[in-house]
């Protein structure tokens, strides 16, 4: 074990990371609610339609960074608890410290290792609702449907088309067996589609002929859009999640040291 004053400072250090770390939980968590070329407002309620086990993705989706917000702010208070223990030398924040730090990491771990069992299953049962929700899509406009306005707005914020990218008619095209298509659509694919279209132009943008093979359309499915959107910001979380469990490892030990050489006179 190393001598209170290494353990201490060394502490002092570790949370010092910790604050850090958990400015990078904070700010992307930040980011994406206020992100609004990303899932805002105008998407969520397409999104609120895709089951995801007892809740939605939409939901899930605005509940993540919110989520990301309050951990980014629990590591920072954790921090301060454990920077005024080491610099105290108080034993009862020290053990506090100590154990809420193990509750994390064994949480952390458990979380870790239920993604990576259930990843691929996850993302399979995601597309898969993607689609069916697709199916509710009954209005190519940004004003009658909030849920067929959402798809639309999905579209052209992460610039997709369909849940899988459109190769052609019938099976080549998720919008095919959708509300709008077998009624009231006249074409093939909705202006949401076309790269040019926006908010402001979308009634005068391209569109596409019924039962041709679309071309010119967004090439990329949405579920790749997604996904990419959300492996951008995950790359980083995986980053710091795995560096968090290593000093959270190096706090308990150090924390555990320094506590136990603390002399009997020092009490909170």
């Amino acid at each position: 074990m190393c001598n209170p004053k290494c353990s201490k400072v060394a502490l002092i250090v570790i949370n010092i990371i910790f604050i850090l770390l958990g400015l990078g939980l904070l700010i992307p968590g930040i980011l994406v609610i206020i992100n609004d070329d990303g899932i805002n407002e105008k998407v969520l309620p397409a999104l609120q339609t895709v089951d995801f086990g007892v809740s939605n993705f939409g939901d899930l989706a605005k509940g993540l960074s919110i989520t990301l917000i309050v951990m980014g702010s629990f590591v920072l208070v954790l921090s301060l608890l454990g920077g005024c223990g080491a610099c105290c030398e108080a034993k009862l924040l020290l053990t506090i410290y100590s154990i809420v730090v193990v509750i994390l990491f064994l949480g952390k771990l458990v979380i870790v290792v239920l993604w990576i069992v259930f990843k691929a299953d996850v993302e399979s049962k995601l597309k898969a609702e993607m689609k069916t929700g697709l199916l509710k899509f009954t209005n190519d406009d940004l004003t009658t449907h909030e849920v067929s306005t959402g798809w639309n707005y999905l579209n052209m914020n992460f610039k997709c088309c369909g849940i899988d990218a459109v190769t052609g008619t019938g099976a080549g095209n998720d919008y095919t067996n959708s509300a709008w298509y077998t009624g009231s659509g006249t074409d093939e694919l909705p202006k949401s589609c076309c790269p040019s279209a926006t908010s402001s132009s979308y009634t005068s943008t391209c569109s596409f002929t019924k039962s041709a093979n679309p071309t010119g359309q967004h090439s990329q499915g949405c579920y790749d859009a997604l996904k990419e959107f959300a492996d951008k910001y995950s790359i980083a979380f995986i980053c710091v999640g795995v560096f968090i469990l290593l000093v959270e490892v190096a706090a308990v030990i150090f924390a555990c040291s320094l506590c136990k050489n603390i002399g009997k006179d020092h009490v909170v």
